[in-house]
């Protein structure tokens, strides 16, 4: 004679959780090349004002709704006239999950936060470089007579910060 019980052993549980990261804190320096021939301004075209080491690395348990991942700086300690332009590259495709779209144009970054990737749902992109989404820093400046006036030699900083959030 067989006999069967049944008993509730154990409960499953999977918390929300959002959490946002980059490859490196290492530090970034940015900087123009200096004129090489007596008359020429500050080349912004160069390979030393642009930096494309960093990657932007995520995890997202959400339930019916999309997080996004916004950028800002924290102080705008910057010469006049002087910008960082950010570029976030398509997800590398070494996470699994539905990862978010990255505007994929420059955004000019400043003290007000700026969408950066969108309709993140379940995922996780992969951690480090080469997974996620690739960043590209870009130092600008508008050459203005203004803008050229203003200008001092220098070490400036500022901190990026990037933030994910619940739509």
């Amino acid at each position: 004679l067989a006999s069967k019980s049944r008993a509730k052993i154990f409960g499953v549980g999977i918390n929300p959780h959002s959490l946002v990261g980059v490859s490196s804190t290492s530090e970034i320096t940015l900087q123009p090349a200096a004129p090489e021939v007596a008359g020429e301004g500050l080349n912004f075209d160069v390979e030393s004002a642009t930096d494309n080491s960093k990657w932007l690395n995520y995890s997202s348990i959400i339930d019916n709704s999309a997080n996004s991942i916004s950028v800002a700086l924290d102080g705008d300690n910057l010469p006049e006239g002087v910008t960082i332009e950010l570029v976030a590259s398509s997800d590398a495709g070494n996470g699994i999950g539905e990862v978010g779209e990255s505007t994929v144009k420059p955004v000019v970054l400043g003290k007000t936060q700026l969408e950066l990737i969108s309709g993140i749902k379940n995922c996780y992109t992969g951690k480090g470089e080469n997974a996620g989404h690739q960043l590209i820093y870009s130092l600008k400046m508008e050459q203005t007579s203004d803008n050229y006036k203003a200008l001092t030699s220098g070490s400036f900083s500022t901190t990026v910060i990037y933030t994910i959030t619940e739509n």
